[in-house]
């Protein structure tokens, strides 16, 4: 069994269209052709039937004559699963503890993609006619959603019969086919070209909106760092001042006094970038390389912009000047402001999460307390500037664990397996990270000195837990719909190779 695969150059859509015009009607002999023979490119196949289902002959049979386009090494595992098991994250397990040669190996990878020229076919029996297929590839060999849902497919009929079997020989079948295939073999080629360039303009078209995408992101960025950059220019005089008046001896200003060495030369960084962005082409606008550099401006003008506000309060809050009243209370704002929100998390709890929320409701009462009191000592001199913020930070942590110990109640209540549980942490844990230095809540002395996760917001929280429930729900939802391709690795870290799986 044998096959013609033209080979030629790399061409554009519209010189593909042309050709489809112009070209059709030419001899066979007018490209050169080469003949893959049936099995040429298959290189190791390795099966790992853990559940006892599969004919190992008669698959390796029909592996032998597949026509895959490049050279590909085969990797079957088959397990007994569970209807709540998600098997990308089971998948990669198994790899990492039975087979670390499906994982690459390539020092710029840092083991988060599955080793280039795999495929790897996942069959996970739930019991007769139910299961999950998934369907994983090397960087080298990925396809899309849609074909990967269309390889996947392939292989339903089979499996709702129990022919275990032949229901991974579809789906190799379809793969070979798909992964590395020629763009003279595309059947979305060959539609374009029947319909008359139709599908040329629904191209250009998906591509003038990603365009217009980064431009509108790019402006967005570049309005946003603007704004925080001319607060910097207007306050910079002050922020000068309030450097030099920084007492020695302080920790905290010690450590304002090490940012603000840094501080001019950021300032002219970012004036200059902002200076090349204005007068950036619509070109670089729209492209990816743009919309990163406003990004970046726009960090870094709210850095900036963060760090002065820290200084001049702090400065007014060391010198006792006639606004360091209102320098307070810009740095007891974020927990006050949390203690308010409190109610939002413990109010109607469920009864799995009573103890948790009492601690968080009493606490609410007693850091409150202690708020006001801080204030007070301040202000009769009882005790330094230092002292109001070591104790104001421990104030925040007190809540950060509080939230910590809710966190884990609330996961505990909602999530159903482990892997609901990590897949909740991680969101969470995001979430805890963005408290920090592009947070919404301007530039506290506290804030700008310590990491992000240091204190976590009840508004970060609630986003965390939203982010978290919701992505466990989409993944019970792609768990019980059949042909819904599901990606990612709960559990898995950073990897992120190519791959997904759906129910059948």
């Amino acid at each position: 069994m044998t096959r013609s695969i033209r080979k030629g150059p790399a061409v554009s859509a519209l010189a593909i269209l042309a050709w489809g015009f112009f070209t059709a009607a030419a001899p066979a002999h007018a490209v050169p052709a080469v003949q893959i023979h049936a099995g040429e490119n298959l290189g190791t196949v390795t099966i790992d039937d853990t559940a006892g289902v599969i004919n190992r002959e008669r698959l390796s049979d029909a592996l032998d004559d597949l026509d895959f386009n490049e050279p590909t090494n085969v990797a079957v595992y088959t397990r007994n699963g569970e209807y709540s098991d998600d098997i990308n994250a089971k998948t990669l397990e198994f790899a990492r503890e039975s087979h670390p040669e499906w994982i690459s190996d390539k020092p710029e990878d840092y083991g988060d993609y599955w080793a280039d020229g795999l495929l790897i076919i996942t069959l996970s029996v739930e019991g007769p006619g139910d299961g999950q297929i998934g369907t994983y590839f090397g960087e080298d060999r990925k396809v899309s959603t849609g074909q990967m849902e269309s390889i996947q497919e392939k292989g339903y009929e089979d499996f709702n019969l129990s022919r275990w079997t032949d229901g991974v020989i579809a789906v190799a079948t379809k793969a070979s086919g798909i992964m590395n295939r020629p763009w003279y073999k595309s059947p979305a080629l060959w539609w374009t070209v029947a319909a008359g360039g139709g599908g040329t303009g629904i191209v250009l078209g998906a591509t003038a909106a990603v365009r217009s995408s980064r431009r509108k992101n790019f402006a967005q960025d570049f309005h946003a760092g603007r704004e925080h950059l001319t607060n910097v220019t207007m306050d910079l005089e002050e922020t000068e001042l309030a450097a030099k008046t920084l007492p020695t001896g302080s920790a905290h200003a010690a450590q304002l006094e090490r940012r603000f060495a840094d501080f001019m030369a950021n300032y002219r960084e970012t004036f200059d970038a902002q200076a090349n962005l204005d007068t950036a082409e619509k070109k670089y606008r729209s492209s990816t390389d743009g919309v990163e550099a406003a990004k970046k401006f726009k960090d870094d003008a709210q850095n900036l912009d963060r760090t002065d506000d820290a200084i001049i309060a702090a400065a007014a809050l060391y010198t006792r000047s006639a606004s360091w009243e209102d320098a307070w209370r810009a740095q007891t704002k974020p927990l006050a402001d949390d203690l308010a929100q409190i109610s939002t998390l413990v109010d109607d709890a469920e009864p799995e999460l009573a103890g948790s929320a009492a601690a968080l409701a009493s606490y609410r009462v007693t850091a409150a307390e202690s708020l006001e009191a801080l204030g007070t000592q301040l202000k009769t001199e009882e005790i330094d500037v230092d002292q109001a913020l070591d104790q104001l930070s421990d104030l925040r942590q007190g809540l950060t664990e509080r939230l910590d110990e809710f966190a884990k109640a609330q996961i505990d209540a909602y999530a159903e397996n482990d892997e609901e549980k990590e897949q909740m942490r991680e969101a969470m844990e995001r979430s805890r990270n963005s408290t920090g230095s592009h947070s919404p809540r301007g530039g506290t002395i506290l804030d700008v000195l310590n990491p992000g996760a240091m204190y976590w917001s009840v508004s970060s929280y609630h986003a965390g837990y939203t982010s978290g429930a919701n992505s466990v729900d989409q993944s019970r939802e792609s768990a019980s719909s059949s042909g819904s391709v599901s990606t990612g690795y709960s559990g898995g870290g950073s990897f992120s190779g190519s791959g997904g799986s759906s129910r059948f």
